[in-house]
């Protein structure tokens, strides 16, 4: 039997909204690929890559803490429910009793360190609190399917729930935009998953799935609402945003930074936190 190719390699930048110091930062975005391979509801051989990212609600009460705990939950929920996909609401109702589990012991040492400080919880605190922190949630995992012929299917799954963007790239051009496809919906409140929400059914409700075919050479992008929104704005103009990022994400962080400060005093992107996960396929898979 062949082997399976090595995992599409990856690349996670994170960047504040200007002003801001890079703990202060409400994105988060996580990426695991397990050791070993798998295999499918079929029983073929599969290897996996999870990414996901989140963003932060600006205007709940630990939004950054929510985030970045919810990308790990997305993470496990996805790895544990195998072909995930095809039971939404399995996926959704493990990802809501893991996460509000979770977070209820976050809150409780979260409250228990402020006290320890001299700093115990005002009154004015206890109603944000109360209410949950909220972000936006984009989970993918992106799969290699070992098939009977010896070739390998790259294929990627992904769930959200707000307007973080997947964005499947071939040739520089996007092929593909998940979950939200027109500018003009960036506008829109998005959608936001409470740390205090247990309704999984809800969730499930209010969850999209996507899924599709990955070619060698194609690329998969997660990013946050302003990236996102840039992304689609440069696409419609022509103006090939994949093949910009493609060439500038792998000089680092620094000229990232550049980029998006130059990006943001142009007009040309809104000033907020930033986050994109870049996975390529090699050509050679």
């Amino acid at each position: 039997m062949a082997d399976l190719p090595a995992l599409p390699e990856w690349q996670l930048l994170r960047l504040p909204k200007a002003g801001s110091r890079p703990d202060e930062c409400e994105d988060a975005g996580l990426v695991w690929d397990p050791a070993e391979p798998g295999v499918d509801g079929a029983g073929r051989p599969v290897q996996s890559l999870y990414a996901a990212v989140s963003d932060g609600a600006s205007e709940s009460l630990l939004a950054r803490a929510w985030a970045e705990q919810l990308v790990g939950d997305v993470i496990d929920s996805m790895r544990l429910n195998g072909d995930w996909w095809r039971e939404p609401e399995q996926l959704a109702r493990d990802l809501i009793e893991r996460s509000t589990w979770r977070w209820e012991s976050f809150l409780a040492q979260y409250q228990e360190n402020r006290a320890a400080q001299g700093r115990p919880i005002t009154w004015y605190e206890q109603p944000g609190l109360e209410k949950g922190a909220f972000a936006t949630v984009l989970g993918a995992e992106i799969r290699g399917t070992l098939l009977d012929t010896g070739e390998t299917r790259w294929s990627w799954h992904a769930f959200a729930l707000g307007d973080s963007c997947l964005f499947q790239i071939r040739d520089g051009a996007v092929r593909t935009s998940f979950p939200v496809t027109d500018l003009a919906e960036f506008g829109i409140t998005p959608m936001l998953l409470g740390s205090r929400n247990r309704d999984w059914e809800l969730v499930a409700r209010r969850m999209t799935v996507a899924h599709g075919e990955l070619e060698p050479g194609d690329e998969l992008l997660l990013a946050t609402d302003a990236l996102a929104a840039w992304t689609l704005a440069g696409e419609a103009a022509g103006m090939l945003p994949g093949r910009q990022l493609a060439a500038l994400a792998p000089q680092g962080e620094e000229q990232f930074a550049e980029w998006i400060a130059h990006q943001r005093s142009g007009g040309h992107m809104r000033n907020d936190d930033v986050t994109l996960i870049r996975t390529w396929v090699r050509a050679e898979a």
